[in-house]
């Protein structure tokens, strides 16, 4: 009987760490799929333009997508950095 109890408490803590961990990593899916969204924008615009212009937005994706890429792997990113991204004043 203490060992089904046991392995009964290992289950439940088990679980519960994979609910508290899903959680955490809830809250980035919604700055990547801004990130995801703004990368699309400056992509579109890029294809639109030749020229000095079209190498400022293609400047511009490249940040986006080191940004991304830093947020995926937990890196940690400066807020000013994603809000500067994000609003589109990346230099």
């Amino acid at each position: 009987m203490k060992i089904k109890t046991f392995f009964l408490a290992v289950g439940f803590s088990v679980l519960a760490a994979k609910s508290i961990w899903a959680q955490h990593q809830n809250p980035n899916a919604e700055l990547m799929a801004q990130l995801e969204q703004r990368l699309a924008q400056s992509d579109s615009e890029a294809r639109q333009l030749t020229g000095e212009p079209k190498e400022l937005w293609l400047l511009r994706k490249l940040k986006i997508e080191e940004t991304i890429d830093r947020v995926k792997v937990g890196q940690s990113v400066d807020p000013k950095e994603i809000d500067m991204v994000l609003k589109g004043q990346v230099e």
